[in-house]
């Protein structure tokens, strides 16, 4: 039986206030969808797969495995570059005219 190894994110670490990244082993036959999302974080915006399972379970990846990648476009594992802190704009300059 082949795995494939993705990084998730795992939202049941409640000892931090930011999701822990866990390595986990899927199998690619149980894989239903892997749709390329955004993951907000409270210091940085991701971009990141959901995937989901024949088994109805869902997983935010934040990195899957090359031969994937290539399928779904490569241009979804960059990352993404945020040019403004907007708690340290005010509101006029937000939002330019």
């Amino acid at each position: 039986m082949p795995f494939l190894k993705f990084t998730i994110l795992n939202p049941k670490d409640q000892t931090t206030a930011r999701e822990t990244e866990v390595e986990m082993l899927i199998n690619p036959d149980h894989i239903i969808s892997v749709k390329p999302i955004r993951i907000a974080s409270p210091d940085r915006l991701i971009n990141g797969f959901w995937i989901r399972t024949s088994n109805g379970k869902k997983y935010k990846a934040v990195k899957i495995p090359a031969e994937m990648l290539k399928t779904i476009g490569e241009q979804y594992a960059s990352p993404i570059n945020v040019n403004i802190d907007m708690d340290d704009v005010d509101g006029d300059e937000a939002y330019p005219q």
